[in-house]
């Protein structure tokens, strides 16, 4: 078992000589690669420049979560606080979301998407299902489970991982 920390000198690498973990996840990154650039490519030949992937997952993060926190895109996007900050001021600039202090603690900003925003999120939410439905639309019942298993148990040791760098 191989353990990550943020210090590189408490890394403990046991990892046997079965490679199937490295090539999965190598396997893995590159489909994920993959999928970011075909949903890149559709938003430039929709002529949504200066919009990529990661900023309209983003927008329709806070779209499915009205009110919530930049905190909570930096849980559920994997970004750092700088990175989501940044992020978020680009969507705010370009009249895609709204930032307003939280009542309580004026530190905190409570995100909601614009009217515009909203079309831009129904725009992206088709290009995603599109390739959803190419990706995934043959599984049989059955496949869909096991993956949904395999993603959420994934899911939860990349937590752990993320925990450990904390």
């Amino acid at each position: 078992m191989s353990t990550i920390s943020k210090d590189k000198s408490e890394s403990s690498h046991s990892v046997s000589n079965d490679t199937f973990e490295v090539s999965a996840f190598v396997r893995l990154m590159a489909l994920f690669g993959a999928a970011q650039q075909v949903l890149r490519t559709r938003m430039q030949a929709d002529a949504e420049l200066g919009l990529g992937p990661v900023d309209m997952a983003a927008l329709c993060l806070c779209q499915k979560n009205p009110g919530g926190t930049q905190q909570d895109l930096v849980k559920a996007m994997g970004k750092d606080k700088g990175q989501i900050a940044r992020l978020t001021g680009e969507l705010e600039k370009q009249g895609l979301l709204l930032r307003t202090p939280d009542a309580q603690d004026g530190r905190v900003w409570r995100l909601s998407v614009t009217a515009e925003g909203a079309k831009k999120c129904t725009w992206f939410f088709a290009i995603e299902a599109e390739l959803a439905n190419a990706l995934f639309g043959e599984f049989n019942k059955t496949e869909r489970a096991q993956l949904d298993n395999m993603l959420t148990a994934l899911r939860g040791r990349m937590d752990e991982v993320i925990t450990t760098l904390e």
